[in-house]
């Protein structure tokens, strides 16, 4: 779990009373034992469970939370309790994340055991070769493997393995514990003894195995218990003497314990000494103000319901809408508000009321002693008029601005109108004060160099072009099954890595397939300064954020690369103006984002990073496959919270009003709302799903059936089991589809025009005939288009390459249906041939690749000599590969052109276009009625376009497809555009062999009768 940020700021927590105590000072206080295993902790803590209650003890399923200590649910669940880690294995990033979950002036009474590291690690060797096979069935695999190993190999040979699962539980685990797994990660040997040493110092009682009965004493008396019994030993391994062994293993053995052997010794003159002062850590602590603005958008609200924090202010007037404030009796009013720690900012101010316009109009307004960069302006657009005014101010602040607001006279109602008996000199009457980001300020950084650092050849390049500059790595040839659907990303992060060669690069250390990136030293202290470089996926996030943050204020420089970044919650994330500058997400198979934490620090402060990071790991702890991990001893409260918080971030979705905090809602339920009746779910996403002028009638039936369903068995569910399990697939499902209408929103679907056919398609038949598939900006889509080419680009063709039909690669499906594209392309200019006889025939193809189906295609005989084919595609590399593929052919009457379709007319110089075909483009257009219509526009005599079949809608975006279509949904495209289809062919041999079925339309400008077709 997450590790405490010792560097992040002032230590200003809590602190251990030091010196003598008076017996019973710690009654009431919460104990937490660190259990280090194999330290005779089970003995001691049973000893200790007989002072509590049963109730009072977290069990060990209440601890095991498997999504980190971020998780919201860790401050709901820790305040029931008073004695935390009995019965389990609580290291102490888990207990900072406790200790940071308590009510304000609390803290907790620690406990730890310490034993002699040689027999320790003995012991805890020999515990694992005696584990059972029933104990091992529901481990992960890379579990079971370790416990497996220490079976079959003798200690010397498992040392010596250095199996990732195994290493935190062998080398140095006592130090290991004491500092935090997560936190332990990222220390050398120096640092890692050291802040054991330190964290050590700050317990409250410290035993060893000898001493088991002194410290039980010692928490006896400061509990203010009666004297306790001598601690009875239990978990014992069967008498086994401690063999001689080799010098080689006993030199392994002394590796593995290096730190632990230095933490023995200091812990003898540690226990014996007086105890000393602890100052509290610092763990995961932005101010509120900070976490609302984030989830606010970048955006702050001071309403007049609110305490004011200054001068010159009448007393609250009006109710609602109404609600205000004059400004009076004096021309000057102050106010001090919370405010986006960003240098550029817009004000606004709600003006309810004003006794003269001339106030308004030479109204001046401060902003930390800071005039506007421009006039303020009144905006009259929205119901009450709206003074703006925008501050280029000298720094971001610390969260807080001073607002000053001065007219150049005052007035009373009773000077306006004599009846009036309210004599009070005033102002204006002031509603809502808002201070908001600049629109632009969510546009992201400019350049790579304000992305990664400058100084670079590519550090002017913006961001958009940076797939270009990232050298090719070939496929991983080897990942293990379940890191395949990675297998096409990691060589970019390979490439970026090589591109901006960091001196320092640390990755998920000792946890996955990422370890094999890192180099350099990045966790030596002191830091070493240059460059640092951090990769991790958003998976592993959870119990590393807080430090990682820390490591990276190591270093003055410092990048996250973070993959699989794919939720629809971190996209609204990279919008946050207080973010979006440092932030950008490349477009691949399963999205990386680029963060530099280093500019984030420098703009506004480690607090700034560390609620960025903080954001991080929460959307990492509340997503579906997290929630699903958690056991459902913890009930069905706050999965049922989750799925209400999700259900209500889709209704504002649907509703096109939802703002950030209701889409990041989720990350947030620190403190328990009550949880919604269960019985009651079904009809709300029936209600939902009953409406047909929203997006939701474009999700995939099956999905939002299942939504239904799901609701109605949450709401049959008897018991807390059965309702736990019934809430955790319902809100599944839920995120799901609230991931799909996020995604349409960003991707602007209401404005798009094929979005519109296909909600008036929508009640022709049960499911959607043309529908989008998962969205993501445009721009990630280019991304991999870009990295394509760039592949391709690093693939020289042969001088003498010559592309065949029957000889494709890609399988069956796909040799079917570009097969099946030639013959109707061949069927469709014979047929303009004896339409425009003598006329040259010009076909345009939109999206022709590497020109494998027009090099393929044999003018008719009716226009040979009389023909012209054109092909456009953005893809450099594929156009240079076609033009050789058309000089090895003999294909003078083929041209090969990079660009768009737009541009044949002028190629054209005049002639009529008679063909155009796009095959496999369509469903990669953002609009593809928008394109269709452009086609239309050049007057073409026929259209012939290809497209899959019938795509599965899915839940993640596509690295590619953004449109999917049934046949009815395929022609109504065109027909919309203006074209009259003549032909349509559907191909199914995908559903045989595997890979995509195949739909073409065959349409034309004219009357069908002019083609002699019917």
């Amino acid at each position: 779990m997450n590790a405490p940020i010792t560097t992040l700021r002032a230590q200003d927590g809590l602190t251990s009373e030091t010196s003598l105590r008076a017996p019973g000072w710690a009654a009431g206080m919460r104990l937490a034992f660190l259990h280090i295993p194999k330290t005779a902790g089970t003995a001691f803590g049973a000893a200790l469970a007989q002072r509590f209650a049963e109730h009072e003890i977290a069990s060990t399923l209440r601890m095991a939370l498997t999504s980190g200590a971020a998780d919201p649910l860790l401050t709901q669940v820790v305040p029931a309790y008073r004695a935390l880690g009995i019965g389990s294995h609580l290291d102490q990033d888990k207990l900072d994340a406790i200790a940071a979950a308590l009510p304000p002036g609390q803290r907790l009474f620690t406990v730890t055991v310490l034993r002699e590291p040689r027999e320790r690690l003995i012991s805890q060797y020999r515990h694992w070769r005696r584990s059972l096979d029933s104990s091992m069935a529901d481990l992960p695999q890379a579990h079971r493997d370790a416990f497996l190993a220490a079976r079959s190999l003798t200690l010397g040979e498992f040392l010596e393995a250095a199996i990732p699962f195994a290493e935190p539980h062998f080398r140095n685990a006592q130090a290991r514990m004491l500092c935090g797994h997560g936190s332990s990660e990222m220390m050398d040997e120096a640092t890692l003894l050291q802040t054991a040493l330190a964290n050590l110092a700050s317990y409250d009682v410290v035993a060893t195995t000898e001493t088991l009965d002194d410290g039980m004493a010692r928490i006896a008396e400061a509990f203010g218990w009666s004297p306790p019994d001598s601690v009875r030993p239990l978990n014992v391994a069967p008498g086994e003497p401690l063999a001689t062994l080799a010098p080689e293993v006993e030199a392994l053995i002394e590796d593995h314990i290096r730190v632990d052997r230095k933490l023995w010794e200091a812990a003898q003159e540690i226990m014996a000494a007086p105890p000393v002062p602890r100052a509290g850590r610092s763990y995961y602590g932005p101010s509120p103000a900070l976490v609302a603005t984030l989830l606010e958008g970048g955006r702050t609200r001071f309403g007049m319901e609110a305490a004011l924090d200054g001068v010159g202010w009448h007393v609250r007037e009006g109710a609602g809408a109404t609600l205000s404030r004059w400004t009076g009796p004096g021309r000057r009013a102050t106010i001090r508000l919370r405010a986006p720690q960003l240098r550029q900012l817009e004000l606004g101010i709600s003006l309810v009321s004003v006794l003269d316009w001339a106030m308004v109009d030479q109204v001046a307004l401060t902003l930390d002693g800071v005039k506007p960069s421009a006039p303020p302006m009144v905006d009259h657009g929205q119901g009450q008029p709206l003074l703006r005014a925008r501050f280029d101010l000298p720094d971001a602040g610390d969260g807080l601005r001073d607002l000053v607001v001065e007219v150049p006279f005052t007035r009373s109602h009773h000077d306006v109108d004599p009846e009036i008996n309210d004599k009070r000199q005033k102002g204006l009457a002031i509603g809502e004060i808002t201070l908001s980001a600049l629109p632009e300020a969510a546009s992201g950084p400019a350049t790579l160099g304000a992305l990664f650092w400058p100084g670079e050849s590519w550090a002017d390049v913006p961001p958009v072009a940076l797939m270009d500059h990232v050298p090719h790595h070939p496929p991983e040839p080897s990942l293990p099954p379940a890191h395949r659907n990675l297998t096409l990303d990691l060589p970019i992060l390979r490439g970026l890595l090589e591109l901006v060669r960091p001196d320092h690069v640390w990755a998920a250390a000792g946890r996955s397939f990422l370890e094999e990136l890192g180099r350099g030293q990045p966790l030596a202290l002191p830091a070493p300064g240059g460059r640092l470089a951090m990769v991790a996926t958003l998976f592993e996030i959870p119990g590393r954020g807080a430090p990682m943050a820390a490591l990276a204020r190591r270093f003055p420089q410092a990048v996250l690369l973070l993959h699989c970044a794919e939720d629809f919650r971190l996209r609204e994330v990279l919008a946050n103006p207080l973010l979006a500058p440092h932030l950008h997400l490349i477009g691949c198979t399963n999205g990386i984002l680029v963060a530099n934490l280093a500019a984030m620090r420098l703009e506004g402060g480690a607090e700034r990073v560390e609620t960025f990071m903080l954001v991080l790991e929460r959307i990492a702890t509340t997503m579906p496959e997290n929630l699903a991990t958690q056991l459902p001893d913890f009930g069905p409260a706050y999965v049922l919270q989750q799925l209400d918080a999700t259900l209500s971030g889709l209704e504002a979705l649907l509703e096109g009003s939802a703002s950030p905090r209701q889409k990041l809602a989720t990350l947030m339920l620190e403190a328990a709302p009550p949880p919604p009746l269960a019985g009651g779910m079904e009809a709300r996403v029936r209600r939902m799903l009953e409406r047909q002028d929203t997006p939701l009638s474009l999700v995939d039936p099956a999905l939002t059936g299942r939504l239904l369903a799901l609701a109605q068995q949450l709401g049959a569910a008897e018991g807390a089991p059965a309702q736990w399990q019934a809430a955790v697939v319902a809100h599944e499902c839920a995120f799901r589809i609230t991931s799909l209408i996020a995604g349409w929103v960003r991707f602007d679907l209401a404005a798009n025009r094929t979005a519109g056919l296909a909600m008036r398609l929508r009640p022709e038949a049960p499911r959607p005939p043309l529908y989008p598939k998962p969205a993501k900006p445009f721009r990630e889509y280019i991304d991999f288009y870009r990295g394509e080419a760039r592949a391709m680009a690093a693939q020289k063709p042969a001088p003498d390459l010559v592309t065949r039909l029957d000889a494709m690669r890609g399988g069956l499906d796909h040799v079917t249906r570009l097969n099946q594209a030639a013959r109707e392309i061949e069927l469709a200019l014979r047929l303009l041939g004896d339409r425009h006889p003598g006329e040259e025939i010009l076909w345009v193809d939109a999206g022709c690749s590497y020109g494998v189906i027009m090099n393929a295609v044999q003018p008719p005989q009716n226009i040979a000599g009389r023909c012209s084919f054109l092909g456009f595609d953005f893809n450099p590399p594929a156009i240079d590969i076609a033009r050789i593929v058309a000089g090895n052919l003999g294909n003078a009457h083929c041209r090969f052109e990079v660009g768009d379709v737009a541009e044949a007319q002028s190629l054209a110089a005049g002639r009529r276009i008679h063909l155009i075909t796009a095959f496999e483009v369509l469903e990669h257009c953002p609009d593809p009625l928008a394109v269709l219509t452009d086609y239309r526009a050049m007057n073409p005599g026929m259209l012939v376009i290809g497209s899959p079949l019938a795509e599965q809608q899915a839940i993640f975006p596509a690295e590619q497809h953004i449109w999917a279509f049934n046949a009815r949904g395929f022609s109504a495209l065109a027909e919309a555009a203006g074209f009259s289809v003549i032909g349509l062919n559907q191909r199914q041999v995908g559903a045989f062999v595997g890979g995509h079925d195949w739909v073409t339309v065959t349409a034309t400008t004219s009357s069908p009768a002019s083609l002699h077709m019917v």
